[in-house]
């Protein structure tokens, strides 16, 4: 219809021209005339069939880049159809596993981290004043035992000083008692002396004799056996002699301390001798 068309309009140019041509050659032949018109038609129907098998073949190229064009469209739609839905399966992945606990999202992640780094700061500081207390501890633990310790060699050096002062005073006590012994066996023998004679000077008297002497006799001595004192020294040296036999070495100060004759002499003998409190002129 294109052709057609154009074959239409070229038809009047030429009718015109005709026309034209017939009114200005009025004396030339007509069927010249009539040549020269179909030749001009000719050509510019020649002329038409090259544009249109131009504008054909250009057709063609755009159909050829158009199928290319849908083929590649195509192309790029099914590769985008296969991520939309691999994307969709791990945004259903995704979702699943934030549900199931098996993810986490990042800010909670980012808030636990820090509340973690907040008490491993907090434990740090803690444990810095730990360390702290513990060599404080450590220092007043380290000065306490080397007090506790010249406390110990103090009660120590006290301790013996106090054994061998009660030991002292032990062989005092021994010397003292067997003094005594030998004073109350002296004693006895010089009683038992008096009494021999008082009874040869009773039998004489009884026989009508008397019988002078020229010894002195000694002048009679007065012991007192009614005081606690005495008794209580009688009391230690019972139990020294119930201790001799079983055993050759002394017996420890400790267990003769709680005798009473050895209380007696501490409290009345060694404490206020020993004591400056007990002295106010010292004092």
């Amino acid at each position: 219809m294109e052709f057609q068309g154009s074959l239409s309009h070229t038809r009047v140019p030429s009718s015109s021209n005709a026309v034209v041509v017939a009114g200005d050659n009025d004396g030339e032949n007509p069927h010249a005339m009539v040549i020269t018109s179909l030749r001009s038609q000719v050509a510019d129907l020649v002329s038409q069939v090259t544009q249109l098998n131009s504008k054909l073949v250009q057709s063609y190229d755009r159909i050829s880049d158009l199928e290319d064009n849908i083929h590649i469209t195509s192309s790029a739609q099914r590769t985008a159809t296969l991520q939309i839905s691999a994307l969709e399966l791990e945004r259903t992945q995704h979702l699943a596993a934030l549900n199931t606990g098996l993810l986490v999202e990042k800010t909670h992640v980012t808030s636990e981290l820090n509340r973690l780094m907040e008490r491993a700061t907090e434990e740090a500081a803690r444990r810095g004043v730990a360390e702290s207390a513990q060599q404080e501890i450590e220092r007043d633990l380290d000065d306490l035992s080397a007090e506790l310790f010249g406390r110990a060699n103090a009660m120590v050096a006290e301790a013996r000083l106090a054994a061998a002062k009660s030991e002292r005073k032990v062989q005092e006590a021994e010397t003292g008692l067997r003094g005594a012994e030998d004073a109350v066996r002296a004693m006895q023998e010089q009683m038992q002396a008096l009494q021999a004679e008082k009874e040869r000077a009773d039998r004489a008297m009884d026989k009508g004799k008397w019988v002078e002497r020229d010894a002195v006799v000694a002048p009679s001595v007065r012991l007192l056996s009614t005081h606690a004192p005495y008794h209580e020294f009688l009391l230690f040296v019972a139990h020294l002699r119930a201790l001799r036999p079983t055993s050759s070495q002394p017996p420890p100060i400790a267990t003769l301390l709680p005798l009473p004759f050895l209380t007696r002499l501490v409290a009345e003998d060694s404490d206020p001798t020993l004591r400056l409190d007990a002295a106010p002129a010292l004092n």
